[in-house]
């Protein structure tokens, strides 16, 4: 129900505008008995492009109510009103269908709307003048080929252009508000026209203007000749006034058509181009498009061509680049999986802590990269021996990860073999000079521990010094002597110590990663707050002590990034 009185309103406001507008031309403009100077003669189509059917009926009620107002005859204002609904109504529909996938079916921003909306304007007249001839046929002898239907079909023409143009640029500024709504109260609204729609609104208002204004003054001259005859009158100006429209309008299009191609279409071709480089598509098919669509204008000599042929070659020059860029990330990938398979490698060759009745052990490692230097084990050498060791490589990543793997196999190997600790330190030691070409060095602390007594012998190759807790006591520094670094003097001889463990005792062994973490302000975790978190967590398991540890330190750096890979091995002697 409310669409119904909606569309009322439309058909009532159309028809006072129509009614208004138009009635006063009866007496004024009068030319015959049956016709006059209609300036309302375009509103039909206009209000129906609009409006629709709604705004269509209600100049034709208008129109009626004026027929009968003037006193014609049924014969005439009743096939009229029937008349003025087919040709405002159906060439309004052929413009909105035309316009259907248009976001603004009023915006002539194209050569070829253009040249649509006239070809609609001059067939509609001629539709017009033939219908209303053959209304007032009825009634009066009146010709098809004739001035009054010369009179008609001009008079529908002109206005359907001069009032026509004028009205669409207005729609469609009104409905370029309505399609681009303000984002905020305080938003200004901006009317703007594209550069084409400036080129085509120039051309058509100047050959309106001057077609116009020559015919009116060609008004007088023709006045002399007809002025006893309206209908002849009227009928030359309007001549006059159609011939240099068209003439005026076509010659503009056909020019506007050549200013189209080579200039407003190819630069609205070009800031397609430009905002291409912001989608979200595949690059390849981005540049792939753009050189596409530059190949058809690199040969312009105007500044079009070297807009297109800059584009062609920042086009070209992204394309190699995303190639170098394909190949870079490429190796990057490569690399970095690689690096991935050598920390699982790396991670997969670290022991795991051994069942040993009477004994607890722990062992965790963290690299600062993706591989590390740092490396523990622990194993079996016979029924009564473990071997228990932790070692920091000079450097970090791949090259530190390397040389940690054959340390780590080379010492293994010394101890399995029967080897002392000082004795599997000096062969390592050989060994691993003879090789040292890039002049790195390993620190290791080295212990073998019977689980039978608890007797450990140690020998140490300038490892950091461990921390050792006694029974119902508190973590303190151990007092053991230090040897040099691994693969740093050929020939060195180690020395094996021995220490007696108690039931209760616990030694934590760990790399200078701990220590040396460092935070923001650049100050370092430090000896005293590793003591500090190690007896505050002196009676919990091994695992939950390495791991407290761990947390401190992590809390300690904060957001600076670990710079040395953190490595703790730790184990207890039960009470029994």
């Amino acid at each position: 129900m409310k669409n119904i009185y909606k569309y009322l309103l439309i058909a009532v406001i159309c028809g006072l505008i129509f009614f208004v507008l138009g009635f006063p031309c009866r007496d004024l403009f009068k030319i015959s008995d049956t016709t006059e100077v209609r300036v309302v003669a375009a509103l039909p189509l206009l209000f129906g492009i609009s409006f629709g059917f709604w705004g269509v009926l209600g100049c034709a009620v208008a129109n009626l109510v004026a027929d009968i107002i003037s006193g014609y005859d049924p014969i005439i204002f009743i096939p009229g009103f029937f008349v003025q609904i087919i040709y405002g109504y159906v060439p309004a529909v052929i413009w909105n269908r035309l316009r259907s996938n248009d976001e603004n079916k009023y915006k002539l921003d194209k050569i070829y709307k253009n040249v649509q909306y006239m070809l609609i304007v001059i067939l509609d007249s001629l539709a017009a003048a033939f219908m209303v001839v053959s209304v007032i046929k009825l009634k009066y002898d009146e010709q098809y080929l004739s001035m009054l239907s010369a009179n008609i079909f001009f008079n529908q023409f002109i206005t359907m252009v001069v009032i026509g143009f004028p009205y669409l640029i207005c729609a469609s500024l009104i409905s370029q508000r309505r399609l681009h709504k303000e984002p905020s109260p305080s938003a200004k609204f901006v009317f703007s026209f594209s550069l084409n729609e400036k080129f085509i609104l120039f051309f058509l208002a100047t050959s309106i203007v001057i077609s116009v204004a020559l015919g009116c003054a060609s008004y007088p001259s023709i006045a002399l000749k007809y002025g006893e005859n309206n209908l002849y009158l009227w009928s030359y100006v309007y001549f006059f006034i159609g011939t240099l429209l068209n003439i005026g309008i076509w010659i503009s299009l056909g020019f506007l058509y050549y200013m189209e191609r080579t200039v407003t279409r190819p630069i609205e071709s070009m800031s397609e181009i430009a905002k291409s480089f912001g989608q979200k598509t595949d690059i390849d098919v981005r540049i792939h498009g753009i050189l596409k669509k530059c190949q058809k204008y690199v040969y312009f000599t105007s500044e079009i061509g070297k807009l297109a042929r800059s584009y062609q070659d920042m086009a070209t020059e992204l394309e190699d680049y995303v190639k170098e860029l394909t190949e870079a990330t490429a190796k990057q990938q490569k690399i970095h999986t690689e690096l991935a398979i050598a920390t699982t490698i790396q991670r997969a060759s670290l022991s795991r802590p051994l069942e040993i009745e009477g004994f607890e052990n722990y062992a965790v490692m963290r690299p600062a990269l993706e591989v590390g230097g740092d490396f523990y084990d622990n194993f079996f050498i016979d029924d009564d021996h473990v071997a228990l060791l932790i070692a920091d490589v000079s450097g970090k990543g791949v090259p530190a990860a390397l040389f940690m793997m054959v340390s780590k196999i080379v010492l293994k190997h010394n101890l399995l073999h029967g080897l002392s600790p000082a004795e599997a330190l000096n062969q390592a030691n050989d060994e691993l000079a003879d090789h040292n070409v890039h002049d790195m060095f390993v620190t290791c602390l080295c212990c073998v521990l019977n689980i039978r007594t608890g007797h450990l012998v140690y020998a140490n190759a300038g490892h950091e010094k461990p921390f050792v807790k006694h029974k119902d006591g508190s973590f303190e520094i151990a007092k053991i002597r230090s040897g040099f670094v691994l693969a740093g003097m050929p020939g060195y001889k180690y020395q094996n110590f021995e220490v007696q463990l108690q039931p209760g005792d616990t030694i934590f062994n760990y790399t200078d990663g701990v220590p040396e973490a460092i935070n923001e302000k650049d100050e370092e975790f430090g000896l005293e707050r590793l003591q500090n978190v190690l007896n505050e967590a002196k009676d919990d398991s091994v695992r939950l002590l390495c791991r407290k540890v761990r947390m401190a330190v992590k809390n300690h750096a904060g957001n600076a990034p670990q710079f040395d890979d953190i490595t703790m091995l730790a184990f207890k002697m039960k009470e029994r």
